[in-house]
């Protein structure tokens, strides 16, 4: 079950435990002293450099999170932006109004962020918040109806277009815009933050959140709450009784693609019926404990939030963690991400070196699940729980199914091969013009359950690659920039399918990473062509210029060979007949070509007996697909040969010299 999978990950992390606070990026500080007299006339600006050295703007700093959903002006505690910190519009710098009546959101996020100071000094009598306190009678008054901060470090400035915008001075550096900044304040030059742990404000802070994090709801009084969450009291996910239910499932999941703001895997709405049953109303329909609810989502934002446990591909984030190690979850998100040849072999060698508990490694087990935002929910695409022996089992056949011999030499910033979103792409067209987003989240989630599952993928997928493919060939007959049709990931795929075909027989042609000894009709068609197509290029001697019997006659030849070889293998007559009449090097060419062409020839059985070999009137899709690898491995041997003979060729003159 994925929320006890995600509970139990909370537990074993204690992410309850600090749930009441959070990691906010701070950008400047408040300087004042313990009577909230300012310690400095301008703002005190927080950086950080980022993963190219450059400095930003901005820290991180442990602080309170806000109890519940923060929205219909309400403020965080202790740090927040102008409007709610300094009673100033954040773009314009206007003073906003006094009467939350005009100000709305506005004036009461102000309200609300200096009441809770308020409320928080008269619990604690803590003399940092008495601090702040003083510094608002002294610097921010209520005149005319508007909150007025009168303060030296902010300005108001017209931009190129002649409109106002609020800055804030800090110090020698440029004035920075206010819009985006989130101000906290520091107290004597200690900020006030909650990064220690023995800070006295966390006790108030974490009794707080308690109490109010979980009773936000409009409409109902604390007692009405209570009452209402208590009649079910049996938690669905840990069967524990006598615990309050959660009416909605806080905090919000962040870092799903499509949810800006956030959203819920569980939620109801009381103006949708059919989210509600048998009368019950919000949480009442799936009973999970408040302590439940919020650790799940913790959990799941923990793992959102790791590159080593989700990766987000187009509209998809795929999430990995495991029950005990979490070294095991990274390694698999990497292994089927990115997938290095030389990462694989040192897993398939030793799947778990450097992990010591292997009696842990026999009791784990691994998580995977697929999230997509869908208006406004998160929704679950595809979730698997299995131990982690069958996933490595499934993941080494996974690898072995797909390994195929490359046309080109991989460079180092090549993207990797048999990463799934490599694989992926290949099977639809990623054009600026056309992206389908949805299409591409079906073909990851297929992927993954094929290689988490060792499921089949359906051989009606081979189409979309093909067509891909044979566009690709029209479109690009410069030799240079073959490199995205002859796309060692597209070729992968579709050895993958064709050795999961469901239909295949165990006679049937079997796929291997190079060159196959087959008597597959489909298959040695498309060796054929590939022969053919390196004789009309020795024929032009490597220089040939437009279209080439490929670019011409590729889809004929591989969905209705018998309209197109003949015409091919005349064509080749004559480009030998050229061959054996030129230079030494092109007649030793065009023997070897034609040998190379006999022996395919002698792989064709007859149809009829005592009855030549015929070349086949039709090819199913899963024969074009025989017929693309064998075009693809014929042409890696041309080119291996090919470089091979180069090789010598400058050893040769080496030895010479």
């Amino acid at each position: 079950m994925l929320l006890h999978s995600l509970y139990d990950y909370a537990q074993k992390q204690k992410l309850f435990d600090n749930l009441p606070l959070q990691k906010r990026n701070v950008h400047v500080l408040i300087a004042i002293d313990k009577q909230g007299d300012l310690r400095a006339n301008t703002l005190i600006q927080l950086t950080h450099q980022d993963a190219k050295g450059k400095e930003r703007i901005g820290q991180e700093h442990l602080m309170p999170r806000f109890p519940g959903e923060n929205n219909g002006g309400k403020a965080y505690f202790l740090a927040e932006s102008t409007i709610a910190t300094l009673g100033r519009d954040k773009k314009s710098g206007e003073c906003i109004p006094v009467d939350p009546k005009k100000g709305k959101n506005a004036t009461k996020s102000f309200i609300h962020f200096w009441l809770q100071i308020q409320n928080a000094y008269n619990k604690t009598q803590d003399v940092r918040l008495k601090a702040l306190l003083e510094f608002r009678s002294k610097y921010i008054k209520e005149e005319d109806g508007k909150v007025w901060a009168k303060l030296p470090f902010i300005r108001i400035e017209n931009n190129r277009k002649g409109e106002p915008e609020l800055y804030g001075y800090v110090g020698q550096k440029k004035p920075v815009m206010m819009k985006k900044l989130t101000i906290a304040f520091s107290i004597d030059g200690q900020p006030l933050t909650f990064d220690s742990e023995s800070d006295p404000l966390r006790q108030y802070w974490f009794q707080y959140y308690a109490k109010s994090s979980f009773a936000n709801d409009k409409g109902m009084d604390e007692d009405q709450k209570n009452d209402s969450e208590r009649n079910l009291t049996l938690c669905l996910v840990t069967g524990e009784t006598g615990v309050p239910i959660a009416r909605s499932h806080k905090p919000k999941i962040l870092g799903i693609p499509g949810l800006s703001s956030g959203g819920y895997i569980v939620s109801f709405a009381k103006e949708a019926p059919a989210f509600s049953s048998y009368g019950f109303e919000m949480g009442q329909n799936a009973p999970i404990s408040e302590r439940v609810a919020a650790s799940y989502a913790l959990a799941l934002n923990k793992i959102l939030d790791d590159n080593d446990t989700h990766l987000n591909i187009g509209p998809v984030s795929v999430c990995f963690w495991a029950r005990h190690d979490q070294k095991i979850s990274g390694l698999f998100n990497l292994l089927l991400n990115k997938a290095y040849p030389e990462q694989v072999k040192d897993f398939l060698m030793a799947p778990f070196s450097g992990i010591s508990d292997r009696e842990i490694l026999r009791k784990e087990k691994l998580y995977t699940v697929a999230f997509k935002g869908n208006a406004g929910r998160v929704a679950v695409q595809y979730w698997l729980e299995q131990p982690l022996e069958t996933a490595q089992k499934n993941f080494t056949q996974w690898w072995n199914d797909l390994k195929i011999t490359s046309l080109y030499k991989l460079t180092d910033n090549a993207p990797p091969t048999y990463a799934i979103p490599v694989l992926a792409r290949t099977t639809l067209r990623q054009t600026k013009e056309h992206k389908d987003d949805k299409l591409l989240a079906e073909r990851i989630i297929c992927l993954y359950r094929a290689a988490l599952e060792k499921s089949r993928l359906p051989v009606t997928l081979l189409k979309s690659i093909l067509d891909e493919f044979h566009s690709a060939l029209v479109m690009n007959d410069d030799e240079k920039k073959r490199l995205y049709p002859f796309s060692t990931s597209r070729f992968a795929l579709i050895k993958l399918i064709l050795l999961r075909n469901p239909n295949r027989k165990e006679d049937d042609f079997m796929p291997t990473y190079e060159l196959a000894d087959t008597p597959d009709p489909a298959y040695n068609l498309g060796r054929l062509l590939a022969v053919l197509e390196n004789l009309q290029d020795k024929y032009h001697n490597y220089e040939r210029k437009g279209a080439g019997i490929v670019e011409r006659y590729y889809g004929t030849a591989s969905s209705a060979p018998a309209s197109a070889f003949p015409l091919l293998c005349r064509l080749a007559r004559h480009h030998l007949s050229k061959l054996k009449k030129g230079e030494k090097k092109g007649k030793a060419a065009a023997y070897a070509i034609e040998r190379d062409i006999t022996k395919i020839f002698t792989k064709f059985q007859p149809v009829v007996a005592d009855q030549p070999p015929v070349f086949p009137r039709i090819l199913t899709l899963e024969d074009q697909g025989k017929f693309a690898l064998g075009f693809y491995q014929q042409k890696a041997k041309i080119r291996e040969q090919t470089d091979g003979q180069s090789a010598e060729n400058n050893l040769s003159d080496s030895e010479e010299v």
